[in-house]
Protein backbone atom coordinates (compact mmCIF):
# COMPACT_ATOMS: atom_id res chain seq x y z
CA UNK A 1 0.00 0.00 0.00
CA UNK A 2 1.16 3.14 -0.89
CA UNK A 3 2.26 6.12 1.54
CA UNK A 4 -0.63 8.11 -0.30
CA UNK A 5 -3.24 5.29 0.32
CA UNK A 6 -2.50 5.19 4.62
CA UNK A 7 -2.67 8.98 4.26
CA UNK A 8 -6.47 8.89 2.11
CA UNK A 9 -7.52 5.94 4.84
CA UNK A 10 -6.73 7.98 8.10
CA UNK A 11 -10.27 9.88 9.29
CA UNK A 12 -9.80 13.31 9.43
CA UNK A 13 -8.96 15.73 12.04
CA UNK A 14 -11.22 17.82 13.67
CA UNK A 15 -10.91 21.76 13.09
CA UNK A 16 -8.93 23.72 15.81
CA UNK A 17 -10.99 25.99 18.00
CA UNK A 18 -11.80 29.44 17.35
CA UNK A 19 -9.69 31.79 19.05
CA UNK A 20 -12.02 34.34 20.57
CA UNK A 21 -8.95 37.15 20.47
CA UNK A 22 -9.88 41.11 20.99
CA UNK A 23 -9.10 42.76 17.69
CA UNK A 24 -5.98 44.70 17.78
CA UNK A 25 -6.90 48.36 17.98
CA UNK A 26 -5.66 50.61 14.70
CA UNK A 27 -3.13 52.63 15.59
CA UNK A 28 -3.86 56.32 15.60
CA UNK A 29 -1.61 58.79 14.30
CA UNK A 30 -1.05 62.05 15.61
CA UNK A 31 -1.23 64.48 13.46
CA UNK A 32 1.38 66.89 13.14
CA UNK A 33 1.38 69.68 15.57
CA UNK A 34 0.38 73.24 13.80
CA UNK A 35 1.81 76.45 14.68
CA UNK A 36 -0.78 79.10 15.82
CA UNK A 37 1.40 82.63 16.57
CA UNK A 38 0.09 85.02 19.10
CA UNK A 39 -1.25 87.90 17.47
CA UNK A 40 -1.45 91.50 19.28
CA UNK A 41 -3.31 94.42 16.25
CA UNK A 42 -3.67 97.19 19.05
CA UNK A 43 -2.71 100.63 17.76
CA UNK A 44 -0.88 103.37 19.44
CA UNK A 45 -3.19 105.62 18.70
CA UNK A 46 -6.51 103.88 19.43
CA UNK A 47 -4.84 102.96 22.99
CA UNK A 48 -3.46 106.53 23.21
CA UNK A 49 -7.32 107.98 23.68
CA UNK A 50 -7.92 105.28 26.27
CA UNK A 51 -4.93 105.91 28.10
CA UNK A 52 -5.50 109.87 28.06
CA UNK A 53 -8.88 109.42 29.16
CA UNK A 54 -7.72 106.94 32.14
CA UNK A 55 -5.28 109.49 33.44
CA UNK A 56 -7.15 112.51 33.16
CA UNK A 57 -10.40 110.89 34.92
CA UNK A 58 -7.82 108.69 37.07
CA UNK A 59 -6.18 112.64 38.59
CA UNK A 60 -9.80 113.92 38.44
CA UNK A 61 -11.29 111.56 40.36
CA UNK A 62 -8.03 111.55 42.90
CA UNK A 63 -7.49 107.94 41.90
CA UNK A 64 -10.83 106.21 42.72
CA UNK A 65 -10.97 106.13 38.87
CA UNK A 66 -8.42 104.22 38.56
CA UNK A 67 -10.09 101.08 38.95
CA UNK A 68 -11.78 101.46 36.04
CA UNK A 69 -9.17 102.80 34.18
CA UNK A 70 -6.70 99.29 34.75
CA UNK A 71 -10.11 97.31 33.54
CA UNK A 72 -10.50 98.95 30.47
CA UNK A 73 -6.43 98.75 29.87
CA UNK A 74 -6.21 95.23 30.34
CA UNK A 75 -9.52 94.70 27.93
CA UNK A 76 -8.09 96.69 25.81
CA UNK A 77 -4.50 94.09 25.31
CA UNK A 78 -6.74 91.20 26.37
CA UNK A 79 -8.78 91.61 23.40
CA UNK A 80 -6.21 92.73 20.64
CA UNK A 81 -4.37 89.76 21.71
CA UNK A 82 -5.40 86.84 19.42
CA UNK A 83 -4.67 83.18 19.19
CA UNK A 84 -5.77 81.32 16.14
CA UNK A 85 -7.73 84.03 15.49
CA UNK A 86 -9.64 83.76 18.55
CA UNK A 87 -9.13 87.32 21.14
CA UNK A 88 -8.15 86.91 24.91
CA UNK A 89 -10.78 88.62 27.16
CA UNK A 90 -10.68 90.00 30.71
CA UNK A 91 -13.10 89.72 32.91
CA UNK A 92 -12.75 91.52 36.29
CA UNK A 93 -15.19 93.96 37.37
CA UNK A 94 -13.80 97.59 38.65
CA UNK A 95 -15.35 97.60 42.09
CA UNK A 96 -13.48 94.62 43.13
CA UNK A 97 -10.83 96.26 42.07
CA UNK A 98 -11.40 99.49 43.69
CA UNK A 99 -11.68 98.04 46.98
CA UNK A 100 -8.03 96.06 46.51
CA UNK A 101 -6.49 98.83 45.62
CA UNK A 102 -7.79 100.99 48.39
CA UNK A 103 -6.75 97.74 50.59
CA UNK A 104 -3.30 98.28 49.18
CA UNK A 105 -2.90 101.84 49.15
CA UNK A 106 -3.28 101.51 52.85
CA UNK A 107 -1.14 99.01 53.62
CA UNK A 108 1.61 100.65 51.70
CA UNK A 109 0.89 103.90 53.50
CA UNK A 110 1.38 102.36 56.82
CA UNK A 111 4.09 100.89 55.70
CA UNK A 112 5.84 104.38 55.06
CA UNK A 113 4.42 106.20 57.74
CA UNK A 114 5.64 103.49 60.16
CA UNK A 115 8.79 104.52 59.07
CA UNK A 116 8.59 108.31 60.55
CA UNK A 117 7.66 106.90 64.28
CA UNK A 118 9.31 103.95 65.10
CA UNK A 119 11.96 101.49 62.91
CA UNK A 120 10.52 98.95 64.90
CA UNK A 121 6.93 99.16 63.63
CA UNK A 122 8.11 99.20 60.00
CA UNK A 123 9.62 96.26 60.63
CA UNK A 124 7.11 94.45 61.97
CA UNK A 125 4.84 95.18 58.77
CA UNK A 126 7.82 94.45 56.63
CA UNK A 127 7.94 90.91 58.45
CA UNK A 128 3.82 91.12 58.22
CA UNK A 129 4.03 91.37 54.62
CA UNK A 130 6.81 88.58 54.29
CA UNK A 131 4.36 86.40 55.65
CA UNK A 132 1.70 87.29 53.76
CA UNK A 133 3.41 86.76 50.56
CA UNK A 134 2.75 83.38 49.78
CA UNK A 135 -0.79 84.26 50.41
CA UNK A 136 -0.76 87.14 48.42
CA UNK A 137 1.23 84.96 45.71
CA UNK A 138 -2.19 82.25 45.32
CA UNK A 139 -5.03 84.99 45.40
CA UNK A 140 -3.07 87.06 42.80
CA UNK A 141 -2.61 84.12 40.80
CA UNK A 142 -6.25 82.66 41.16
CA UNK A 143 -7.51 86.26 40.32
CA UNK A 144 -6.08 86.91 37.49
CA UNK A 145 -6.50 82.92 35.59
CA UNK A 146 -10.48 83.30 37.35
CA UNK A 147 -10.64 86.47 34.98
CA UNK A 148 -8.91 85.66 31.70
CA UNK A 149 -10.14 83.67 29.44
CA UNK A 150 -10.36 82.72 25.43
CA UNK A 151 -12.81 80.62 23.28
CA UNK A 152 -15.41 81.34 25.98
CA UNK A 153 -13.58 79.13 28.82
CA UNK A 154 -11.52 80.79 31.81
CA UNK A 155 -8.42 79.80 33.02
CA UNK A 156 -7.77 78.30 36.58
CA UNK A 157 -5.67 78.08 39.52
CA UNK A 158 -5.99 75.78 41.95
CA UNK A 159 -4.48 77.18 45.22
CA UNK A 160 -1.73 75.19 47.37
CA UNK A 161 -1.37 77.74 50.09
CA UNK A 162 1.29 75.01 52.64
CA UNK A 163 3.79 74.42 49.54
CA UNK A 164 3.07 78.02 48.59
CA UNK A 165 4.59 78.63 51.78
CA UNK A 166 7.38 76.21 51.34
CA UNK A 167 8.59 77.63 48.10
CA UNK A 168 8.06 81.71 49.02
CA UNK A 169 9.08 81.66 52.62
CA UNK A 170 10.55 79.06 54.09
CA UNK A 171 13.02 78.64 50.95
CA UNK A 172 13.95 81.82 51.96
CA UNK A 173 16.24 80.45 54.76
CA UNK A 174 18.53 78.48 52.79
CA UNK A 175 18.79 81.42 50.40
CA UNK A 176 20.32 83.41 53.20
CA UNK A 177 22.46 81.03 54.32
CA UNK A 178 23.91 80.05 50.74
CA UNK A 179 24.82 83.99 50.42
CA UNK A 180 22.45 83.81 47.24
CA UNK A 181 24.19 81.07 45.41
CA UNK A 182 20.58 79.01 45.96
CA UNK A 183 18.43 82.12 44.40
CA UNK A 184 18.09 80.09 40.57
CA UNK A 185 17.24 77.02 42.06
CA UNK A 186 14.51 78.75 44.51
CA UNK A 187 13.34 81.06 41.56
CA UNK A 188 12.83 77.81 39.43
CA UNK A 189 10.86 76.14 42.19
CA UNK A 190 8.64 79.21 42.11
CA UNK A 191 7.85 79.32 38.46
CA UNK A 192 7.25 75.76 39.04
CA UNK A 193 4.68 76.51 41.55
CA UNK A 194 3.11 79.24 39.54
CA UNK A 195 2.90 76.80 36.21
CA UNK A 196 1.87 73.49 37.59
CA UNK A 197 -1.33 74.92 39.41
CA UNK A 198 -2.92 76.05 36.38
CA UNK A 199 -5.39 74.71 34.56
CA UNK A 200 -7.36 75.57 30.93
CA UNK A 201 -9.81 73.68 29.46
CA UNK A 202 -9.46 70.74 31.81
CA UNK A 203 -5.73 70.47 31.09
CA UNK A 204 -3.29 70.67 33.79
CA UNK A 205 -0.49 72.71 32.84
CA UNK A 206 3.17 70.84 33.14
CA UNK A 207 6.38 72.54 33.53
CA UNK A 208 8.88 70.19 31.58
CA UNK A 209 12.47 70.97 33.36
CA UNK A 210 13.59 70.93 36.73
CA UNK A 211 14.82 74.36 38.65
CA UNK A 212 18.44 73.61 38.46
CA UNK A 213 18.20 74.62 34.77
CA UNK A 214 17.72 77.94 36.25
CA UNK A 215 21.14 78.10 36.86
CA UNK A 216 22.87 78.47 33.18
CA UNK A 217 21.27 81.61 32.32
CA UNK A 218 21.45 83.58 35.95
CA UNK A 219 25.30 82.17 36.22
CA UNK A 220 25.93 83.75 32.53
CA UNK A 221 24.33 87.53 33.65
CA UNK A 222 26.01 87.12 37.02
CA UNK A 223 29.74 86.66 35.19
CA UNK A 224 28.71 89.21 32.55
CA UNK A 225 28.10 91.99 35.32
CA UNK A 226 30.96 90.72 37.59
CA UNK A 227 33.48 91.86 33.96
CA UNK A 228 30.86 94.66 33.79
CA UNK A 229 32.16 96.04 37.43
CA UNK A 230 35.39 94.97 36.95
CA UNK A 231 35.63 97.21 33.48
CA UNK A 232 33.84 99.75 34.98
CA UNK A 233 36.04 100.48 37.76
CA UNK A 234 38.83 101.44 35.48
CA UNK A 235 36.35 103.95 33.54
CA UNK A 236 35.00 105.33 36.79
CA UNK A 237 38.57 106.57 37.77
CA UNK A 238 39.24 107.85 34.90
CA UNK A 239 36.10 109.65 34.77
CA UNK A 240 37.32 110.55 38.35
CA UNK A 241 40.63 111.88 37.67
CA UNK A 242 39.19 113.82 34.49
CA UNK A 243 36.57 115.68 36.57
CA UNK A 244 39.44 116.82 38.96
CA UNK A 245 41.89 117.96 36.11
CA UNK A 246 38.61 120.36 34.90
CA UNK A 247 37.44 121.46 38.33
CA UNK A 248 41.17 122.52 39.13
CA UNK A 249 41.33 120.37 42.27
CA UNK A 250 37.89 121.76 43.83
CA UNK A 251 35.57 120.39 46.64
CA UNK A 252 33.45 117.98 44.89
CA UNK A 253 33.28 116.69 41.67
CA UNK A 254 31.36 118.50 38.88
CA UNK A 255 27.42 117.35 38.20
CA UNK A 256 28.57 115.97 34.59
CA UNK A 257 30.83 113.47 36.50
CA UNK A 258 28.20 112.19 38.66
CA UNK A 259 25.92 111.80 35.71
CA UNK A 260 28.70 109.91 33.95
CA UNK A 261 29.57 107.66 36.62
CA UNK A 262 25.70 106.69 37.18
CA UNK A 263 25.55 106.42 33.26
CA UNK A 264 28.32 104.20 33.37
CA UNK A 265 27.25 101.95 36.56
CA UNK A 266 23.53 101.47 35.23
CA UNK A 267 23.86 100.67 31.75
CA UNK A 268 25.86 97.29 32.41
CA UNK A 269 22.54 96.39 34.47
CA UNK A 270 19.93 97.34 31.89
CA UNK A 271 21.96 95.39 29.29
CA UNK A 272 22.47 92.48 31.21
CA UNK A 273 18.77 92.38 32.69
CA UNK A 274 17.68 92.75 29.07
CA UNK A 275 19.33 89.44 27.91
CA UNK A 276 18.72 87.73 31.53
CA UNK A 277 14.69 88.37 30.37
CA UNK A 278 14.41 87.39 27.20
CA UNK A 279 16.09 83.80 28.36
CA UNK A 280 14.41 83.31 31.50
CA UNK A 281 10.81 84.37 29.56
CA UNK A 282 11.92 81.45 26.54
CA UNK A 283 13.19 78.99 29.18
CA UNK A 284 9.57 78.96 30.88
CA UNK A 285 7.47 78.89 27.66
CA UNK A 286 9.41 76.42 26.31
CA UNK A 287 9.18 74.09 28.40
CA UNK A 288 5.32 74.57 29.36
CA UNK A 289 2.97 71.75 28.30
CA UNK A 290 -0.92 72.09 28.30
CA UNK A 291 -2.40 68.67 27.32
CA UNK A 292 -0.07 67.86 24.63
CA UNK A 293 0.52 71.41 23.78
CA UNK A 294 3.49 73.15 23.55
CA UNK A 295 4.53 76.71 23.61
CA UNK A 296 7.45 78.39 21.69
CA UNK A 297 8.97 81.51 22.57
CA UNK A 298 11.80 83.23 20.85
CA UNK A 299 12.80 86.45 22.41
CA UNK A 300 16.12 87.90 21.68
CA UNK A 301 17.85 89.65 24.12
CA UNK A 302 19.04 92.34 21.95
CA UNK A 303 16.11 93.23 20.13
CA UNK A 304 14.62 93.25 24.20
CA UNK A 305 16.96 95.52 24.85
CA UNK A 306 16.57 97.72 21.80
CA UNK A 307 12.92 98.03 22.37
CA UNK A 308 13.40 99.09 26.20
CA UNK A 309 16.08 101.87 25.53
CA UNK A 310 14.11 103.73 23.01
CA UNK A 311 11.24 103.18 24.83
CA UNK A 312 13.19 105.03 27.71
CA UNK A 313 14.34 107.43 25.59
CA UNK A 314 10.98 108.43 23.55
CA UNK A 315 9.16 108.63 26.95
CA UNK A 316 11.34 111.06 28.56
CA UNK A 317 11.77 113.20 25.56
CA UNK A 318 8.03 113.35 25.09
CA UNK A 319 7.16 113.68 28.82
CA UNK A 320 5.44 110.60 29.46
CA UNK A 321 2.68 111.56 26.34
CA UNK A 322 4.72 108.45 24.36
CA UNK A 323 3.81 106.16 27.10
CA UNK A 324 0.93 104.00 24.87
CA UNK A 325 3.02 103.70 22.31
CA UNK A 326 5.74 101.99 24.09
CA UNK A 327 3.38 99.92 25.71
CA UNK A 328 1.63 98.59 22.36
CA UNK A 329 5.46 98.19 20.55
CA UNK A 330 5.93 96.02 23.52
CA UNK A 331 2.73 93.67 23.67
CA UNK A 332 3.20 93.36 19.79
CA UNK A 333 6.91 92.50 19.94
CA UNK A 334 5.90 89.74 22.81
CA UNK A 335 2.77 88.95 20.39
CA UNK A 336 4.80 88.22 17.56
CA UNK A 337 7.47 85.79 19.35
CA UNK A 338 5.31 83.37 21.04
CA UNK A 339 3.32 80.89 19.84
CA UNK A 340 1.26 77.58 20.52
CA UNK A 341 1.83 74.30 18.69
CA UNK A 342 -1.17 72.01 19.05
CA UNK A 343 -2.36 68.58 16.90
CA UNK A 344 -6.00 69.44 17.97
CA UNK A 345 -8.50 71.89 16.86
CA UNK A 346 -9.24 72.89 20.79
CA UNK A 347 -12.59 71.45 20.56
CA UNK A 348 -12.40 68.42 23.41
CA UNK A 349 -11.52 71.22 25.74
CA UNK A 350 -14.12 71.72 28.82
CA UNK A 351 -15.41 74.45 30.68
CA UNK A 352 -14.82 74.45 34.40
CA UNK A 353 -16.75 76.41 37.26
CA UNK A 354 -15.06 78.30 39.41
CA UNK A 355 -15.70 80.37 41.97
CA UNK A 356 -15.42 84.74 42.27
CA UNK A 357 -12.17 86.02 44.09
CA UNK A 358 -11.62 89.23 45.26
CA UNK A 359 -8.86 91.40 44.37
CA UNK A 360 -6.82 92.15 47.49
CA UNK A 361 -4.59 89.95 46.63
CA UNK A 362 -3.65 90.85 43.40
CA UNK A 363 -3.53 94.54 44.13
CA UNK A 364 -1.10 94.19 47.37
CA UNK A 365 1.33 92.21 44.81
CA UNK A 366 1.09 94.74 42.11
CA UNK A 367 1.65 97.46 44.73
CA UNK A 368 5.00 95.84 46.63
CA UNK A 369 6.30 94.26 43.14
CA UNK A 370 6.10 90.91 44.63
CA UNK A 371 7.08 88.94 41.43
CA UNK A 372 4.76 85.97 40.75
CA UNK A 373 3.92 86.15 37.06
CA UNK A 374 5.43 83.32 34.23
Amino acid sequence: MHDEDVIEALPPLPAPPALDLPAWPARQLRPPPIEHRFVFDGRAGEYFRIWIVNLALSILSLGIFSAWAKVRTQRYFYGNTRLAGVPFEYLAKPLPILKGRIIAVLLFSGYVLAGQVSIGLQLGLALLIAVLTPWLVVRGAAFRARYSAWRGLTFRFVPDYGEAYIRFLVLGIPLILTLGLLYPWIKGKQKEFIVEHHRYGGDWFRFLITPGQFYPPYLIAWGVIMAWMFVASFLMVGIVFAGIAAGGGGSGPPPWMVIAIMVVMYSGYFVVLAFLAAAIANLIFNNIDIGGRRFRSTLKGQHLLWIYFSNTIAVLASVGLLIPWAMVRLARYRAERLSLLASDDFNGMRAESAASIDAIAAEVDGLFDIDIGL
